[in-house]
């Protein structure tokens, strides 16, 4: 089985405790995941258009059974599929962050207004452990895209009843549109490291290893 792809969301790395757990138990099934920090080291001047770029480098080479995306990743993933359908046969959307440029807006309010005028703004960066500066443009690069990719391969999303940081009613809504998908609920919030076998459960079968990893 080739290699699988995994994305991890925003401010986060390939040290991200989701990407690194299912990493494990894949290679325990003899599979490797390749995990590539998305912002390649300059988190400061990092953009949609750039960590798309890399994507669609790293799927076109690697050629991967399935690409995970979590939180941004997930979206990154989405993008992809939409645009290269046939270097990414198929997905797993971990709380995507669907709509992504309209609710950072949302999300940040009044500080929207700081970020415009400042051209940078603070993030807390969790794979630098510590608060990195970003550029506007990331904004404006990101309203560029649109905010439910058309994906026609088959996609499985997993997303938090709980999730307090992405509207679980933008998984619902993408399922909806997008008749290859199939959208499973778990009770627990964004992060969700409180289920991380049962996402790893689902995965094993979606990925049609098993449930023992011989596949």
């Amino acid at each position: 089985m080739p290699g699988v792809l995994y994305l991890h969301g925003f401010c986060s790395s390939s040290k991200s405790a989701k990407g690194v757990f299912l990493s494990a138990r894949f290679k325990e099934c003899g599979i490797q995941v390749v995990l590539p920090d998305l912002d390649e080291g300059d988190f400061e001047h990092t953009t949609i258009s750039r960590q798309l770029a890399l994507v669609r480098r790293t799927a076109r080479h690697l050629r991967p059974s399935m690409v995970i995306g979590s939180s941004l990743g997930g979206y990154l993933a989405a993008l992809c599929a939409a645009r290269d359908p046939d270097t990414v046969p198929r997905l797993v959307l971990m709380a995507p962050a669907f709509d992504f440029a309209s609710r950072i807006s949302l999300a940040l309010g009044p500080r929207m207004t700081a970020w415009q005028g400042e051209r940078s703004l603070p993030f807390h960066h969790y794979g630098l452990q510590r608060e990195a500066p970003l550029d506007y443009g990331f904004i404006e690069d990101a309203r560029r895209y649109e905010p439910f990719p058309a994906v026609s391969v088959p996609t499985r999303v997993l997303h938090g009843r709980r999730d307090e940081s992405v509207d679980p009613a933008l998984a619902a809504r993408f399922a909806r549109e997008n008749p290859d998908s199939d959208l499973q609920w778990f009770d627990t919030d964004h992060q969700m490291l409180d289920v991380l076998d049962q996402l790893w459960s689902s995965i094993q079968a979606f990925s049609g290893l098993g449930r023992t990893g011989q596949g």
